[in-house]
């Protein structure tokens, strides 16, 4: 295994993967403990993984300890749509009802976003709350960017589908 790879593997990429757990509802001390174990796990299978997909296998590993560790303590994923900036915009804001709208609509994307497929919901957090490019999420997923835009695509249609139902 090559350690300036992985280093700079780790360097890149180990937040990225941080921020995506703890969006998806993960604590700050699992999401870290899960990056940590996700990069060890690689070190120790790393043999049979070639360098240019080591990432969507380190990725793959921490979403599967993020899954084991949501049914060992039998929680349901919560997606997390940035309430740092949501709140501090509560709190500062004079117009309540505007507020409030916000609010609603926060828990209906919510809503809609654990109605849609797995892999959508996945695609969809990844593009617009981390503001990664189809390239990144391609590198992430270890999936060609062309296949990344297609089920981009279906992925915005999906929602809003949904959307569009929730409000007729």
């Amino acid at each position: 295994m090559n350690s300036q790879l992985l280093l700079q593997l780790y360097n890149k990429q180990a937040k990225m993967i941080y921020y995506y757990l703890r969006k998806n509802g993960c604590r700050h001390e699992d999401a870290e403990d899960i990056v940590q174990e996700s990069y060890t796990k690689y070190i120790a299978y790393s043999s049979g993984v070639s360098s240019d997909k080591a990432l969507a296998y380190i990725f793959s590993i921490a979403m599967n300890e993020f899954k084991r560790l949501l049914k060992k303590k039998g929680k349901e994923q919560v997606i997390s749509i940035d309430n740092n900036r949501f709140w501090n915009n509560f709190a500062n804001d004079d117009d309540t009802e505007s507020s409030v709208l916000n609010l609603e609509m926060n828990n209906e994307i919510l809503l809609i976003l654990n109605q849609i497929q797995e892999v959508y919901k996945q695609l969809l957090l990844l593009k617009y709350e981390l503001e990664l490019s189809y390239k990144e999420i391609g590198l992430l997923l270890g999936m060609k960017e062309e296949t990344i835009r297609t089920y981009l695509f279906r992925a915005k249609r999906e929602f809003q589908k949904k959307w569009r139902d929730l409000h007729e």
